[in-house]
């Protein structure tokens, strides 16, 4: 196991997205600063152990949602109307720069199809016209059926959450108390990479929720026990995923942390 980036943002990470490519080491990372409504993006490459560019997006405001990462892009759905929870319009910038590649007023994205074409809709009254494109630049191209795609779909794990009252938890709980000097978990996110078994737990102390990572084998052997986050009001989101061989996870709401498990 190798410890392969971290990074520490001032901001909150309010969400992590990695490139759809299967061999792609990319990841995205969308930041808000919840006080003064300011929304910001960056790139990470996990392999190169580095920060590719961190900066606001042009064209994007504190709506504006990441939608998808994929063919070197990152998509962005637009909120035009801020008080309507739909999405009017859809742009996309460079993984490599973050530099704006093209907009699409009064569409949203539907699938990325593969590595050239994307399937996009315009709304015209109640109804949606669908169309290809260009995934470089936007263009219109013709639209391929959907049978027999050959597109490439991401290998991507999110952890199951386990909590008080599903049949599993009282053994992965006590696994956790035998393992950790007694630790008493109230909920656990669960993931496996064989050999490796992966639990993101919460404990209570002092009133407040701590959060911790922990590696084993499936031999129990120990191979990483570390607190991601103390002094917590509440139990988050998921806050791990899996692609491939590598584990990305997040300490203290704002530092992106990866390992590869070899």
């Amino acid at each position: 196991m190798q410890n392969l980036f971290s990074f520490r943002f001032s901001e909150n990470i309010w969400r992590i997205l990695p490139d759809a490519g299967p061999e792609s080491t990319l990841w995205a990372i969308e930041l808000r600063d919840v006080e003064d409504k300011k929304v910001s993006y960056a790139v990470v490459d996990v392999a190169a152990e580095r920060l590719l560019w961190h900066r606001d997006v042009i064209g994007g405001d504190w709506w504006t949602s990441l939608t998808a990462f994929a063919n070197g892009n990152l998509y962005f759905h637009g909120y035009r109307y801020p008080e309507l929870p739909e999405p009017t319009d859809l742009f996309a910038i460079s993984a490599e720069t973050g530099a704006l590649l093209w907009e699409l007023p009064n569409h949203l994205l539907v699938r990325v199809i593969d590595h050239e074409c994307i399937e996009v809709a315009a709304k015209t009254g109640e109804q949606f016209q669908h169309s290809c494109r260009n995934a470089a630049n936007g263009n219109l191209m013709q639209i391929p059926p959907r049978e027999g795609e050959t597109g490439e779909s991401i290998i991507l794990h999110e952890p199951v959450r386990y909590r008080e009252g599903n049949v599993y938890f009282p053994k992965l709980s006590e696994f956790i108390q035998r393992s950790v000097d007694g630790h008493i978990a109230v909920e656990i996110d669960y993931l496996e990479k064989r050999p490796y078994i992966i639990f993101s737990y919460y404990i209570y102390e002092q009133d407040k929720t701590v959060q911790y990572l922990l590696i084993v084998t499936d031999q129990k052997q120990l191979v990483l026990h570390e607190k991601l986050s103390e002094g917590r009001d509440g139990i988050g989101r998921s806050t791990m995923m899996l692609k491939a061989s590598t584990l990305v996870y997040l300490k203290n709401n704002n530092e992106f942390s990866s390992l590869t498990l070899s």
